[in-house]
């Protein structure tokens, strides 16, 4: 089980100090405090399976990776992927969507969950708090989405509990350093993203 205050924890710690005051390597992407929200939501979202992403979500995008990882799970080529899966996004160069949606090809109604699961795009695995890392500056929260209500209302409570207590705010900056480098592991490893 995670713990929503362990996490809140961290959280502050990691948004207490500026990624420019912690990441001089030019390589590493420089995250927004509000990355780091996004990625805490994701460690504590619990998907209720109630289908309406797969089932209304419109359009699903896919990038080169994803279209790479869903061929080799389907064990075909990617170009083959692409034709039978994907077109391109009129809206964005170098980005496709899926050619078949609402709901999705992979979407299993009757186990109310995704066939790829594992291998979904990144359009999804940051469903349903939306937004690219490092490129909005607020969470957004999908409504139709119940774990998602949740999820927000667990985290908020949590960091208020947290932020009540004295000291829960301070820490140095190698604390700082060591809760940014614990989400980002979570965001590059789990398969949950």
């Amino acid at each position: 089980m995670i713990d929503p205050i362990a996490i809140s924890v961290r959280l502050l710690q990691a948004t207490s100090i500026s990624d420019d005051s912690i990441f001089f390597d030019l390589t590493k992407p420089k995250y927004k405090s509000i990355d780091y929200y996004r990625i805490a939501c994701h460690i504590l979202f619990n998907c209720k399976r109630c289908g309406n992403c797969c089932t209304t979500s419109y359009p699903i995008r896919l990038n080169y990776k994803d279209i790479v990882r869903i061929a080799k799970y389907q064990k075909i080529p990617a170009n083959k992927a692409i034709k039978k899966y994907a077109i391109p996004d009129p809206e964005k160069t170098g980005i496709w969507k899926f050619k078949h949606v609402m709901p999705c090809k992979f979407y299993d109604a009757k186990l109310k969950s995704c066939r790829i699961y594992l291998e979904r795009p990144w359009s999804c695995r940051i469903f349903p708090f939306l937004g690219i890392y490092d490129t909005e500056d607020a969470i957004k929260i999908n409504k139709s989405c119940p774990g998602s209500l949740e999820t927000a209302s667990i985290l908020t409570e949590a960091l208020k509990k947290v932020s009540s207590e004295p000291l829960s705010c301070s820490c140095s900056k190698e604390e700082a350093k060591k809760a940014k480098e614990w989400f980002r592991a979570s965001l590059k490893e789990t398969k949950k993203f």
